[in-house]
């Protein structure tokens, strides 16, 4: 979209996403397809979903913010196959 900025992640290590516009998306099954799940977001925030309901490791959580790495749009274009 003109205008917003897209920024591009690696999620652990083999997962590629974007965060355009306000809505995330997974490169999954050779598309971008809505993040449902919210693994983009939790992952940039620390919250963790294993945790019990009123533990204080549930939100900004280290662990699970260092399974998120910001990457360029070129790298996220490498990793998905369609680099130039």
């Amino acid at each position: 979209m003109e205008g917003q900025e897209t920024k591009y992640y690696l999620i652990l290590d083999e997962l590629v996403g974007k965060k355009e516009g306000g809505r995330c998306f997974l490169f999954q099954e050779g598309e971008w397809q809505p993040d449902v799940k919210n693994e983009i977001m939790d992952r940039l925030f620390g919250y963790d979903p294993s945790e019990p309901p009123g533990s204080p490791y549930a939100m900004f959580n280290t662990e699970i913010m260092e399974e998120i790495t910001e990457i360029s749009y070129e790298r996220a274009m490498e990793l998905i196959g369609q680099g130039t």
